[in-house]
């Protein structure tokens, strides 16, 4: 332990140094340094999914929230009516790395549970692509869920709104 305690002290002191003579920050910096957090909510969203026949519900109400701490990083928690008609909580962390103006693309991942086939119904792991278009008020998170095993494959999309 008091090695490691070492290693931090060395290297936090390796890093003010780094910083000392490093160049001004970046057009970039300033604007991820500007950035206030903001809290989203959404009224759960819809879904199409790749298997037609299968008769799934594929308007999945509820209710959700995001916040999101930096233009790559949010938090999500919820609930809705899902595919197989039954309520899913879920709660994720989203990562967002790659943007375009408005859009940025990452990933989430997280735990939910409501799906008979996965765990029982009861709690599992997940992690899909997703997309995010946000505007001044409004957005949409677009989601790909693919098709895996028992698991049916859908196109998501939330729309969601803006509240702080």
């Amino acid at each position: 332990m008091k090695t490691l305690h070492s290693i931090l002290i060395a290297l936090s002191m390796g890093s003010a140094a780094a910083f000392a003579q490093s160049e001004p920050p970046s057009a970039l910096a300033f604007t991820h340094q500007a950035f206030k957090p903001e809290v989203w909510l959404n009224l759960g969203g819809f879904s199409r999914h790749f298997s037609r026949a299968a008769g799934f519900n594929e308007n999945n109400l509820g209710l959700g929230a995001e916040y999101r701490t930096s233009p790559e990083l949010s938090y999500m928690a919820g609930a809705y009516y899902n595919s197989v008609r039954k309520t899913t909580s879920y709660l994720a962390v989203n990562w967002q790395p790659l943007s375009f103006g408005d859009l940025r693309v990452g990933a989430a991942v997280g735990v939910m549970n409501g799906y008979p086939s996965q765990s029982k119904g009861g709690a599992f792991f997940a992690a899909l692509p997703l997309a995010s278009w946000e505007g001044k008020r409004f957005g949409i998170n677009f989601g790909l869920i693919p098709s895996v095993g028992d698991i049916a494959g859908a196109v998501i999309v939330q729309f969601k709104v803006k509240v702080h």
